[in-house]
C-alpha cells in the first residue's frame, strides 16, 4: 500500500503539469481559429460560404467547408505564401503574412467536412 501512496502524488503532479501545458496551447489554437475565421469572412465571405452551415453569396463559389475535398491544402498554403491568385481570375489577390496564412489554414481545416478527415495533416506555417 505504501508503494501506491507514493505513486499517487507523482501521478497528480504529472497530470497537473500536462493540464497546465495544454491550456496555453488550447488558448493559442482558439485565437488562431478566431483570427482565421475573421480573415475568411473579410477576404472570402463576399463570394464564399465561410462557416459550416451558411450558403455562398455567389452560387458559383464553392463553400469553404468543402474546399479540402477537391483542393490540396499544401497548394493553397503555397499559393497564399506567393501571393498568387487561387481559383480563377475574378478572385482578388490577397496578401497575408505567415501568421495570417497559418491562422486561415487552421480555420479552413477546422470546418472541413468528413471527406477531409481521412487525409493526413500537413504543417500550415
Amino acid at each position: 500500500m505504501a508503494g501506491v501512496r507514493s505513486v499517487i502524488p507523482a501521478f497528480a503532479a504529472l497530470l497537473a503539469a500536462q493540464t497546465t501545458q495544454t491550456q496555453p496551447a488550447q488558448a493559442q489554437t482558439n485565437a488562431s481559429l478566431d483570427a482565421g475565421r475573421r480573415l475568411a469572412a473579410t477576404h472570402c465571405g463576399r463570394c464564399h460560404a465561410v462557416d459550416r452551415r451558411d450558403q455562398s453569396p455567389d452560387p458559383r463559389a464553392p463553400r469553404l467547408r468543402n474546399l479540402g475535398a477537391n483542393f490540396p491544402f499544401a497548394g493553397l498554403r503555397d499559393a497564399l505564401r506567393q501571393h498568387m491568385i487561387v481559383g480563377h481570375p475574378e478572385m482578388p489577390v490577397v496578401s497575408l503574412n505567415p501568421t495570417e496564412i497559418g491562422d486561415l489554414m487552421t480555420y479552413l481545416r477546422s470546418i472541413q467536412g468528413p471527406a477531409r478527415s481521412g487525409r493526413s495533416k500537413e504543417r500550415d506555417t
